[in-house]
């Protein structure tokens, strides 16, 4: 017999964790089952709690596996909805990605699935973990409904606006982020390496130097003498703020106060309401039962603030508040996004009305963001233009100075 970890939820929702003894992973499964629990997930372990380690020969292999998950769905989805079996699905598709990590992956689950597991509990256990626990939830409800097809169009629906969204704010903070890295240079070049060439020049002249000109010599001095050091502070000050925020409080307080920030803090709040207001959609729209569709619509957020509220607002749904009340009182979910859902709650269309939050928040982080880089570009091109500005016109007022010396 070996003994299993396990995280698993019950009929109304409560996570636990815990181990057993089987003497395969399937069997712990269908023990748990058995014993009225729905796992979350399975693992060998030595003792209570130890996660499974990564499997090595994938671990150089997570950029392309991420890369391929969409076009694997997307080809999956397809054959299914055409009517061919899941094991021929996975069969050519392993064809299709030969050579490729998510190959092997197919392959793995094929295995899996010819040998009597689950799609969903294939996924679950795949090399490399290409799957995020929202997809493996959402395949689980449809092999239990009997749609598997319509819940991976699902999936692949919600991954491709998640990527769709991620690349449109990334595309939009690189002309900026270039623009203020090449200011950066820029001026770096100007202080280091051609300030010091007059400096020489204005020292031995004995000319009182105007206040600008020695503001920037003194500038230019230390860092010639220092800029190590700072780059070497500035690293390790940002090595300590990473540590610190690994604590749970320090995080929690951090992310907190990011969704208070100016223009930023309402552009953040804007993307996470959308993240897990879509996320619930497709869950619940997926036949997931509510309580679970909180444990994993909570992971999808990369803001602690909504994480811990989502937690807080299961317990109360578990006991029997409504959810835009919990929402309300334990999330920092917009109150417009609280008044939409409570529409849905009362007309019935609860999964509607989830992601018409989704759509609408979504475009307003778009709206958001675009209108800050419209003012964040212009800022960014003034001041590189005033730094620049400052250095000659600093220069270039010694120089006058020393025209005036009479010879």
């Amino acid at each position: 017999m070996t003994m299993f970890g396990y995280r698993a939820t019950d009929a109304a929702g409560k996570v636990s964790e815990g181990v057993l003894d089987a003497p395969e992973e399937r069997s712990a499964r269908d023990r748990l089952r058995e014993m009225g629990r729905i796992p979350i997930r399975v693992w060998e372990a030595s003792a209570p709690g130890r996660a499974p380690a990564a499997s090595p020969s994938f671990a150089f292999s997570g950029r392309s596996l991420r890369k391929d998950v969409l076009p694997f769905l997307q080809g999956l989805k397809t054959f299914l909805a055409a009517g061919v079996p899941l094991d021929r699905s996975l069969e050519m598709l392993a064809g299709l990605f030969r050579g490729r990590p998510m190959g092997n992956v197919a392959a793995s689950l094929l295995a899996d699935v010819r040998g009597g597991n689950s799609l969903a509990d294939a996924m679950r256990r795949a090399p490399g973990a290409p799957f995020h626990r929202f997809t493996v939830q959402m395949v689980t409800a449809g092999q239990a409904t009997g749609s598997l097809s319509e819940a991976l169009d699902q999936v692949h629906d919600f991954l491709t606006r998640s990527r769709d969204f991620r690349s449109t704010v990334l595309g939009s903070l690189m002309y900026p982020a270039i623009l203020l890295g090449a200011s950066v240079v820029s001026v770096a070049v100007l202080v280091v390496f051609v300030v010091p060439r007059f400096a020489g020049v204005f020292r031995t002249s004995g000319v009182l130097l105007p206040l600008p000109t020695r503001a920037l010599l003194f500038f230019s001095t230390f860092l010639r003498q220092y800029g190590l050091l700072v780059l070497g502070a500035a690293a390790l000050a940002g090595y300590l703020a990473r540590a610190a925020l690994r604590s749970r409080e320090t995080r929690l307080s951090f992310d907190r106060s990011k969704l208070r920030w100016p223009w930023i803090g309402g552009i953040l709040a804007a993307v996470e309401t959308s993240r897990v207001a879509r996320s619930l959609a497709s869950l619940l729209s997926g036949g997931v039962p509510i309580l679970s569709a909180f444990v994993i619509a909570r992971e999808v957020s990369g803001n602690a603030s909504f994480r811990e509220g989502m937690e807080a607002a299961r317990g109360k749904v578990q006991g029997g508040v409504k959810l835009a009340r919990a929402l309300s009182e334990t999330t920092p979910f917009p109150e417009t996004a609280i008044r939409m859902i409570a529409v849905g709650e009362e007309t019935g269309r609860l999964e509607a009305m989830l992601a018409s939050v989704a759509d609408a928040y979504e475009e307003t982080a778009r709206r958001g963001l675009r209108d800050f880089l419209v003012l964040l570009e212009p800022a960014v091109i003034l001041l590189m233009g005033l730094l620049v500005g400052f250095v000659v016109f600093s220069i270039f007022l010694a120089i006058f100075r020393l025209n005036e010396v009479p010879f």
